[in-house]
Formats: structure tokens, sequence, C-alpha cells
């Protein structure tokens, strides 16, 4: 590797040959490149084709002498920052001044004297030198401060991620008991109906042969106050809506017992297909009746892992896809996809699941900022933009990957790679 450092590049301007002739010859010495230019107007276009790196600037030129030259220059953008040292015979003060004012950082007198000049060049170019290693530190230290306050962030979100999962837990464990009392006196309720069924079914038939007038008449008039046929066709679908509210509730505690556990340390035995049931779950109020879900599980083995982690990647996944798909979409009705299988990629076998919607699909000036920090497509309020983010840590600590495919007007597809157990993956293939 060559470590020896580049010449730096001068444009020296001078409406004179030989001053021209003599300060390339002194700089090209001093071991810098020279750039000579006779003109204003061709210095201008030289350090706008090829910016220098010092120049030297002559102020006495026809057309356009050395301050307009200096003005011009200090107006762009790109070539503002460039140290100009004025080269002039004139001494006057009101020259020096004005020369100063127009953007020069210095001022070279005529005859030139070589060291002089070499002297001050050298000064100027350190100086540039150290501006731009100082820049350079300056947007090191603004992307290192932003990365910060971006993991800063992340930590806060994880913080609040694992005090959620504790107070989930402890929902989850509270709830979970009066769940087993409804569901237990529920089957209790539908038994004792049956016999209260057969009694009044008992008492229909003594209600129909009673000698009694009076009473067969008081009780056809209580059957049609309480509306007795409505009544005892009720009671069973009721009792029957009791169960399914307590069996679906314990299936949300359940899930919230797995979900309430991001921040276990220790890897276990998961399926893949509950911890996406499970999100379904969670998620079955954003979809339900709205959106067609469609599961194809293939036989997969069991992977090791956070189940409460993972279950977390599906769950942002999954509600990203709900989210595409609810606006509408072009064709057909809004639906996902959810598959999984086991492909083997350069020796590695994978559980692969892929979760694919049918929505607008990403924009390809967007599908790369997907996974950044704080990146979103949704409207304000609607999300901070960490959940793939989070969720490619995520993968990540667990040794996997994720893809995504999308095209605009055709839907999204999300790729979760988990790698398998080698055992594993032989006895499956």
């Amino acid at each position: 590797m060559d470590d020896k450092p580049h010449p730096s590049s001068i444009l020296v301007v001078d409406d004179t040959p030989a001053n021209l002739g003599l300060l390339s010859e002194i700089l090209t010495q001093a071991g810098h490149r020279v750039r000579p230019a006779p003109n204003g107007r061709l210095a201008l276009r030289a350090a706008q084709n090829d910016p220098p790196d010092l120049i030297l600037l002559d102020i006495n030129m026809p057309e356009m002498d050395g301050f307009e030259v200096c003005r011009q220059l200090k107006s762009d953008k790109r070539l503002q920052s460039i140290p100009v040292l004025f080269i002039s015979a004139l001494t006057e003060t009101e020259d020096k001044v004005r020369a100063f004012q127009s953007g020069g950082l210095d001022y070279i007198t005529k005859p030139f004297q070589a060291e002089e000049v070499k002297a001050r060049v050298a000064t100027h170019l350190q100086i540039r030198n150290y501006q731009n290693q100082l820049e350079e530190k300056r947007q090191s230290l603004e992307k290192a401060l932003t990365e910060l306050k971006a993991t800063q962030r992340q930590l806060v979100q994880s913080e609040k991620m694992a005090s959620l999962g504790v107070l989930t837990a402890g929902i989850a464990h509270e709830i979970n008991n009066p769940i087993n009392f409804i569901k237990t006196s529920a089957h209790a309720l539908s038994r004792d109906m049956e016999d209260i069924r057969r009694l009044l079914d008992a008492f229909e038939v003594c209600g129909r042969d009673c000698p009694d007038a009076a009473l067969r008449d008081g009780i056809a008039g209580l059957k049609a106050d309480i509306d007795y046929d409505a009544l005892t066709s009720e009671l069973p679908g009721l009792v029957a809506n009791i169960n399914m509210g307590a069996e679906r509730t314990a299936d949300i505690i359940n899930s919230l017992r797995i979900y309430s556990r991001p921040d276990e340390k220790k890897m276990s035995v998961t399926h893949v297909e509950e911890l996406i049931e499970t999100a379904l779950v969670l998620l079955q109020n954003r979809y339900k009746k709205q959106i067609d879900i469609k599961t194809a599980y293939a036989q997969l083995p069991a992977v090791h892992g956070h189940a409460g982690r993972l279950m977390q990647v599906f769950n942002n996944v999954i509600d990203n896809a709900i989210d595409a798909v609810s606006g509408g979409v072009e064709k057909g009705d809004p639906s996902i996809e959810i598959i999984t299988a086991a492909e083997t990629v350069e020796s590695t076998t994978y559980a692969v699941i892929r979760i694919k919607d049918n929505g607008p699909g990403i924009r390809k000036e967007d599908r790369d900022k997907v996974f950044d920090p704080f990146f979103t497509t949704k409207e304000v309020g609607q999300g901070v933009g960490l959940g793939m983010s989070l969720s490619q840590g995520i993968i990540r600590d667990h040794q996997g990957r994720i893809d995504i495919a999308s095209r605009v007007g055709e839907g999204t597809t999300v790729s979760i790679f988990l790698p398998l157990d080698s055992e594993q993956a032989d006895r499956q293939g």
C-alpha cells in the first residue's frame, strides 16, 4: 500500500506569463501540482471542473480582476472553502483590506521571494488540512450521535417491551383464574340446563293433561308472558356463547403468556407454526371478517429459540401485512398467505416462513430502508418504524435472516429464515 501523501493541487492565476512560470517553478520544486490560468474566467472554469486545494490569485487582470474572481469563488458552495492568497505589486493598505473583505486569507507581494511563497502556501495548506480533518471528525461525531440516539430509542423501546412483558404476564396470571371459574361454571350450567329442560318437558305434559281448566289457562298465560318457546331455544345458545367466549379468552391468555417472555435468556425447543397461530390469535380482532388468512404448514421439526421474541417477529410482520391490505387492494379481496417449508441454502437447512400479502407493495427506493430504525411508510401516529428493525435484530440473534421481495401493485413477501438443527434437518430430509 502506498502511504506517500498526494501532492497538493494549486491553481495559480496571473495574466503575466513570466509570473506564472516563476510561481509554477517555485511550487513544483516544493512538491505541489501546479495548474496555471492566464485570466479570471479560465481560473473559475478550472476551479469548477476540478476544485484545487489552494488558489494564488493576481489582483490586476484585464476583463475580470482578482477581487471579482474571489467574490464568485466564495459565492459557490463547492469552492467557498478553498483558501485564496492574493498576489500583487500593490502595497496600499486599502487594497489589502479590500482583498481580505472579498474573501482572501493572505497576501503575497511582488517581486516574489521563493521561501516566502513556499512558507505561506505550506502554512495555509496545513490549516486547510486541519480544517478538513475537523470537518471529518465533526461528521463522524454527528453520525455517531445519530446512531447513539437511535440505539437509545431502541433500548427505551426494549425496556418498554420488557416492562410490558412483566405486566402482561401478571395480568394473564390474574385473569386465568376467573376464566377457569367461568368455564367450569358454564359447563355445570349446561348440565343443569339439561335437567331443567327435562323438568320443563314433564311439566309441559302435565300442563296439557291437567283437569283443572283454570290451572291450564294460568300455565298457558305464563308461557306466553315469558315467551317460553324462545326462552327454551335461546338458553343452550347463550351457554354455548359463554363457553366460546371463555375458550377464546383462554386462547388469548395463553398467547399472552408466550408473548410476555421476550427477554428469556435460555433458548428452548419450539414449533414455528404454534408461534404463528399464537400471533394470529392476538391479531384476530384486526383481520376478523375483513382479511382472508390462509396458512399452509409443512411438517417442520422444532427449532431452538426464544419463543416470546420469535413470536414478536411474527406479530410484527403479520401486523404490517394487515396494515398493507387494510386500505384495499387493486386485485381481488384482501388476503395474507403464510407458508412454511424446509429449505437448504449454502449447506445450511432453514425453517422458512413466508408471509405474503396482496397489498400495494413497497417502492424500490423504500425497500432498502425497511430495516432502518424509525423508518416507516405508515401515516403519522400509526407506527414509529422500529418493528422491522427489532425483528431483524431478533432473527440475527437466532443466526437467521429476513428477506423482503415486493413489487408495487402486486404485494409484498417477507421471508424469515431460521436455521434447523443438523440432526433435525437429516430427519426431516
